[in-house]
């Protein structure tokens, strides 16, 4: 499959079902919801659903609190549905941490983790129209350095290839 883009946009990629807590959770529970549903880290949330914190397993193992607002990190990096996949790799990198929740005026609307990235760059390519050169990164190619052609496409192969 063909995609016309520049770049892939976090709405393309991220993950939109996210399992969320509130500041007011005991820390054993959400020890329990991230074990059972085999996550390192979720976003927390107040009663309107805006974004207030991230709990993570290290938040866990290495804190003190009976709560989760007693533990969660408050500093958070979000991104929004428009931010391309090369800043969210950018941001992983630079601010080691291994998912940034997408945020929508406040509310959380999906996270990115390094795993989406992997996947990303695991199945898609940027693809010579014209000679069929092709190469995996974020952004797209702007010329074919093997032929000089500029139409440049975006293909997912299917898993296995």
């Amino acid at each position: 499959m063909s995609i016309a883009a520049t770049t892939v946009t976090v709405s393309d990629i991220m993950t939109g079902d996210v399992a969320t807590v509130r500041p007011d959770l005991q820390v054993e529970n959400a020890a329990r919801i991230l074990f059972s549903q085999s996550i390192s880290g979720m976003p927390v949330v107040d009663a309107e659903g805006k974004l207030v914190g991230v709990i993570t397993e290290f938040d866990i193992i290495a804190k003190d609190g009976a709560t989760v607002a007693d533990i969660m990190t408050t500093d958070v990096v979000t991104v929004s549905e428009e931010t391309d996949a090369e800043t969210v790799a950018q941001i992983l990198t630079s601010q080691r941490v291994r998912r940034v929740p997408v945020v929508r005026d406040g509310a959380v609307v999906g996270i990115v983790s390094r795993s989406d990235l992997v996947r990303l760059f695991a199945l898609t390519r940027w693809s010579c129209e014209n000679c069929g050169y092709h190469t995996r990164g974020f952004e797209r190619l702007t010329v074919c350095p093997k032929c000089g052609n500029t139409s440049i496409i975006l293909e997912r192969e299917p898993p296995g290839m």
